[in-house]
């Protein structure tokens, strides 16, 4: 078994189905990452009017979650509605130390409800990640497995390749795209030194490897080149 190329469920305008519908179409691509960063009213009507629908895309594709950008209670529906398909949720870490004791709780309610393995803790900014990370000393489930955001890391100046190395037997999931010295969430290319630097730990990684990119336009040559650079399926 080798790693799994995902693409977000937004990579042309439109809905949950519409993009999937798109993806089956244009590539074959077998992982989808469903993107509910943010949760208002009309993403939970069309989560709940499109998730029979999605469902029905699981012999299609495999699929995670991304979570709320800050998680609260109510977001367990978006659990409720995916748990029966989705092999993992992505959750950030708190903004503010006081959320910090809450989310724990919250976190550790969900990975005993759903599955342990389940819920991937991201590094969106290193001071709100390791604080948060810091504090599952004290849960009785442990340290919680990663999502390593390379974009992120890039965007601290932090080395990407140093960062996952130190951290790859928790890591689960990868987020890819590049940095251009202003934005994030940017194509890349050859010449980053990420793409070489961890083309090791990409030949033996057993997990998801995430482009986040939203448009196919972008999104088409960046898949062609990890599959050459890190010798994906």
């Amino acid at each position: 078994m080798s790693a799994r190329v995902s693409v977000p469920s937004y990579v042309t305008p439109g809905t949950y189905l519409e993009n999937l519908r798109f993806i089956d179409e244009h590539t074959d691509v077998r992982n989808v990452e469903l993107l509910f960063f943010i949760y208002d009213d009309d993403t939970r009507s069309l989560l709940f009017s499109e998730s029979e629908r999605i469902a029905a895309y699981s012999d299609r594709f495999g699929f995670t979650v991304h979570m709320p950008d800050e998680i609260a209670g109510s977001h367990e529906e978006i659990l409720e509605a995916t748990a029966c398909f989705a092999s993992s949720f992505v959750i950030h870490p708190p903004k503010s130390d006081p959320g910090i004791s809450p989310f724990l709780r919250l976190f550790d309610e969900w990975r005993l409800r759903y599955g342990a393995d389940r819920f991937l803790l991201e590094n969106t900014r290193l001071d709100r990640f390791n604080r948060a990370d810091a504090a599952f000393v004290d849960s009785k489930l442990g340290l919680p497995r990663l999502c390593a955001d390379i974009g992120h890391l890039c965007v601290e100046g932090v080395d990407p390749v140093a960062w996952v190395t130190e951290h790859s037997d928790r890591i689960a999931e990868l987020h890819v795209h590049g940095f251009d010295g202003s934005h994030d969430h940017v194509p890349f290319g050859t010449d980053e030194r990420w793409i070489a630097g961890l083309a090791p730990f990409a030949s033996t990684f057993r997990g998801t490897v995430e482009l986040e990119l939203f448009s196919w336009q972008e999104l088409e040559p960046a898949i062609a080149l990890l599959r050459q650079a890190w010798r994906l399926p």
